[in-house]
């Protein structure tokens, strides 16, 4: 796959590779320094329709961990039952170990309100990301883990519209089928979305 980000490489101009230096410094998955420019067009927070779209979007995406954790444990165990202290130790590790991966999907080199963890495109990542994530994976888990157990076998995105419209309330069926918000569906390998 390529990306914005693979096409850094050490085989450019010294001038493509400076001015991608800045880019290859957003896909960095260690945290990031937005520019000014970058850091303006942020999403307002405070903005109750902007806050409500990135709530879903981190919504969408703790509910592909936990449906894509418990598949996992699911298919390892094969036809022996998954003991529930099993799918805890499971669940207890999604926030914490995948919401790092996540950070908002940048569009032509700005920040969008959705989150995603495709290494493929460019994404504004930073400790600011991890906590908004891990806060609404946390409180998914914390809230609803009951239903995330009693969930886990639909599709996933029958399990992300029970999870995030129904129990959580922070998607609505317009929001969750927007697919602007999540990349839980899969993406194609291409650059055209920048």
């Amino acid at each position: 796959r390529e990306g914005v980000c693979a096409m850094a490489g050490p085989r450019r101009a010294n001038v493509a590779a400076a001015v991608l230096g800045a880019l290859l410094m957003v896909c960095s998955s260690s945290g990031v320094e937005l520019t000014e420019e970058q850091a303006e067009h942020m999403p307002d927070f405070g903005d109750p329709k902007v806050a409500s779209r990135l709530k879903c979007s981190a919504c969408r995406a703790s509910a592909v961990e936990f449906h894509e954790a418990m598949s996992r444990l699911r298919a390892k165990r094969g036809k022996s039952k998954v003991q529930a202290h099993e799918y805890t130790e499971v669940m207890d590790e999604v926030c914490e170990a995948k919401g790092e991966l996540y950070g908002l999907q940048l569009r032509r080199n700005l920040p969008t309100q959705k989150f995603s963890k495709d290494t493929a495109i460019a994404r504004a990542t930073g400790s600011w990301a991890n906590r908004y994530i891990l806060t609404v994976c946390s409180n998914l888990y914390g809230d609803h883990e009951d239903s995330l157990l009693e969930h886990q076998r639909e599709s996933l995105p029958d399990f992300i519209a029970t999870l995030c419209v129904e129990e959580m309330g922070v998607c609505d069926a317009a929001t969750v089928a927007d697919v602007t918000l999540g990349d839980e569906l899969g993406r194609e390998p291409a650059i055209k979305d920048l």
